[in-house]
């Protein structure tokens, strides 16, 4: 006998697939069945595909919170810049100290490691260290929690115990500093907690357009071809008095300088960057990126080789 299974709590009977002359009323009925499952069966479809839509738009738009809420300073491009200038001032014999500790990698794939990282489940605890915020006209004070104050400077902290850490440690320590450095001159990763580092500003313009951070992080940078040579020119903008400054390892003075621009960043009326804007803090982000990598070479210098000189 065939075996007909039960849907939605009702069962055919497998008389009915038998040939028939009579028992009409025993027909009737489950004709009746079949078209009650057969309704039953599409109200369940029907709620199937609710909820796909229902779920698909949750996902997206758990990515787009996430997304916005984990930019990444610089982006790929910038933190390139800030390991490529780095290796630019750095000496040959630090240099090659650094490299021993990187193995197979470059100093732009090293400034890039934590935003790499950052789609492996592993690696979550990490997302909080690239930024540090607190409202305007507020003191930075610890939270207890690692920030990308704390981390950096702790990261500082261990590579100065290089002689006698494990080496594994140290090339750690190195990602860490690579990166954080970078983060630390985007002033939007060192920006204001109510609206989480301009995360939450949506702006647009003529040629870029999205949230203020992104807007920072990597489309003004990309739509004014910034690279390597545009920044090291600003180089010959520096003093002494400012280059000294700059060698200076003094991370927190670091936040300070970058939230100094601040006021610069939200100059802007009605959701709208001109392209005076644009323009005008392209020429900051050129600056704040050779910054970044001059502050990197003075760390490894510092650490590795304090008796080094820079190259001119």
């Amino acid at each position: 006998m065939l075996f007909i299974p039960a849907i939605f709590g009702y069962r055919l009977s497998n008389d009915y697939l038998k040939p028939k002359t009579k028992g009409n009323a025993n027909k009737k009925q489950n004709l009746q069945l079949i078209g009650i499952i057969v309704q039953n069966l599409q109200t369940f479809v029907d709620k199937i595909k609710y909820m796909k839509k229902i779920l698909i738009a949750i996902v997206l738009m758990m990515v787009l919170m996430t997304a916005s809420k984990n930019s990444f300073g610089w982006g790929k491009t910038g933190h390139e810049l800030t390991g490529s200038i780095a290796w630019h001032y750095l000496d040959d014999s630090t240099r090659k100290i650094v490299m021993n500790y990187l193995g197979n990698m470059s100093f732009e794939e090293a400034a890039n490691w934590m935003d790499d990282v950052r789609s492996n489940p592993y690696f979550e605890f990490q997302r909080k260290w690239h930024y540090v915020d607190f409202e305007k006209g507020e003191k930075y004070e610890p939270t207890g929690e690692r920030d990308l104050l704390v981390v950096l400077h702790s990261a500082i902290a261990q590579i100065r115990q290089y002689k006698t850490a494990k080496k594994k440690d140290v090339k750690r320590a190195i990602l860490l500093i690579f990166h954080l450095v970078g983060d630390m001159h985007q002033p939007l990763h060192c920006g204001y907690a109510s609206d989480r580092g301009g995360n939450d500003i949506a702006v647009n313009s003529d040629v870029v357009s999205g949230n203020l951070h992104s807007i920072w992080d990597t489309q003004i940078l990309e739509y004014k071809k910034i690279n390597k040579d545009s920044c090291v020119a600003a180089y010959n903008t520096l003093d002494s008095s400012s280059l000294a400054r700059i060698n200076k390892i003094n991370e927190l003075q670091w936040i300070y300088e970058s939230r100094s621009y601040l006021d610069t960043v939200y100059s802007f009326k009605n959701s709208f960057l001109d392209i005076r804007y644009v323009d005008s803090n392209a020429e900051i982000i050129k600056k704040q990126l050779l910054i970044a990598g001059l502050r990197l070479a003075a760390i490894f210098r510092s650490v590795f080789n304090p008796g080094a000189k820079m190259p001119s």
